[in-house]
């Protein structure tokens, strides 16, 4: 819930969280590179969007701003200094800033300072300091500093975040939460060619998880060869979707052919991945809150919670019902989240993405009038085992209702070959399909399904002399049934 305050005037409405007023929350990352006339500083800030206060343009949009000023300081003396006004675009919802800017100075140390400052509220504010090591490599090898990103895409445009034809997307806290699922960098190596005069070199990369008291476990690792030339990027690209919360760091090294080091850089970073190798009594409500199921009304909740109970059984099922029963949406959430962080518990918000998709075609495809499309038999099965290798349906059988016959060719559910599922609609209501047989293990199993199939209209055309326990029927015109399902 947002808290609001009101101007004297009633013309400004500021919106502000709980808890954050005057805590202004702002992150820097920067990275000194190289040109052939002096090395520039590239300076990335974000300033998290629920730690400052955003105004009420209209009904629907909110405004906020920051002003910024940047100084490079050698003691008392400033370098550079820039200062500006950075502001989000209409939001409709508070979203966090983001700014690059570009500053050239002399090589020497420096100390770098940011002071941003709320536009709508004069006490909440924030310093930043750090030092600053500036080079200016001129004839060794030389690996310029690391810079972590969100990721990356090409992209050929003015945008002040684009570089060597890929926008870059900034990480300045050096975190990566949750719904991060890959770690990517950027960096630099200058005059390479005039280190190595013949062939590659490589450009080792490697994540470390720190687990204190100095020591490392080394966890993922990759490699690239460069050909040697006045200024090589690096634009890299690691999986850590299976990295648990913790402390970790990343190495980047440059080794000639004889694996001698040559240069290296080294930066930490931080993961949050509460999902990965959950244990689901560790759920909690205050987790729940931050996925993605808040994000659904009741209404989809609903229609969620109907396409998983198609799956549930057992106790899960009659818990889906009693939650189906009344009007808790915190429970719904809660058993919704539940059930795909045990299908992913690194992603559940896809597999809850991935099923939904699968569950949408199969209410769209068996739609009846009396319940979802997944709530059928037929969706049930396309829900659980995806579409069949074959299909065959039949409505001109004039001694039967309607029926189809589904083949998979290969079923790993029972690790079964050819396995068949027939339905068929006796009360001819719209697609309302039942299952009638099915070879799966663990499916309905009638070996009397013909004489069902044709019960209307058999008369005594049953197989055998033994009337009362015959399974089949005799061969007929258009009594083709079995003809289908043994021949497919």
């Amino acid at each position: 819930m947002k808290n609001t305050l009101r101007s004297c005037f009633g013309a400004l409405l500021l919106v502000t969280l709980p808890g954050l007023a005057h805590a202004l929350d702002a992150g820097i990352s920067y990275a000194v590179f190289a040109t052939p006339d002096q090395p520039y500083i590239e300076i990335n800030l974000e300033v998290e969007g629920s730690s400052i206060n955003f105004i009420t343009v209209d009904s629907n949009h909110l405004k906020g701003g920051v002003e910024v000023m940047m100084f490079i300081k050698k003691g008392d003396i400033i370098a550079a200094y820039e200062k500006y006004l950075l502001y989000s675009p209409l939001v409709g919802l508070p979203q966090s800033l983001l700014d690059v800017r570009r500053m050239q100075v002399p090589a020497g140390e420096y100390t770098l300072e940011v002071r941003v400052q709320d536009l709508n509220d004069s006490l909440n504010n924030k310093i930043i300091q750090q030092p600053l090591h500036v080079a200016n490599p001129k004839e060794a090898i030389y690996l310029s500093e690391i810079q972590f990103l969100r990721g990356f895409k090409a992209d050929e445009s003015n945008d002040p975040f684009t570089k060597n034809g890929y926008l870059m997307q900034p990480l300045p806290f050096a975190y990566y939460n949750s719904a991060a699922k890959k770690l990517a960098f950027y960096a630099e190596v200058y005059h390479a060619d005039k280190s190595i005069r013949d062939g590659e070199y490589l450009v080792r990369y490697f994540i470390e998880q720190d687990k204190g008291n100095g020591t490392k476990t080394l966890i993922s690792s990759g490699s690239q060869q460069k050909k040697p030339s006045a200024i090589d990027a690096l634009l890299v690209q690691m999986d850590i979707s299976k990295l648990e919360s913790g402390n970790y760091s990343l190495t980047v090294e440059l080794r000639d052919k004889t694996n001698q080091l040559l240069a290296t850089r080294t930066m930490t970073f931080q993961r949050s991945n509460p999902l990965y190798k959950m244990d689901e009594s560790t759920i909690t409500n205050e987790m729940v809150e931050q996925q993605f199921v808040q994000k659904l009304d009741e209404k989809a909740l609903r229609y969620a919670l109907r396409a998983v109970g198609t799956m549930a059984t057992g106790p899960d099922s009659e818990t889906l019902k009693d939650i189906l029963g009344s009007s808790d949406l915190k429970q719904m959430r809660f058993y919704l989240f539940r059930h795909f962080a045990r299908q992913d518990a690194n992603k559940p918000e896809e597999a809850y993405n991935n099923f939904m998709l699968v569950a949408n075609a199969a209410d769209k495809k068996f739609k009846s009038g009396f319940r979802y499309g997944f709530e059928t038999d037929r969706g049930r099965t396309y829900l659980r085992f995806g579409l069949p290798n074959d299909l065959i349906h039949v409505e001109d059988d004039p001694a039967a209702p309607p029926y189809e016959i589904w083949v998979y060719e290969n079923f790993p559910t029972t690790n079964q070959k050819n396995v068949k599922f027939l339905f068929y609609n006796p009360s001819l209501a719209g697609e309302d399909y039942i299952t009638l047989h099915s070879t799966a293990r663990g499916e309905i199993n009638n070996p009397r399904w013909e004489r069902v199939l044709y019960a209307r209209n058999a008369g005594e055309q049953y197989d055998g002399d033994n009337t009362q326990d015959a399974t089949t029927m005799q061969r007929n015109v258009n009594r083709n049934a079995r003809v289908y399902f043994e021949s497919f």
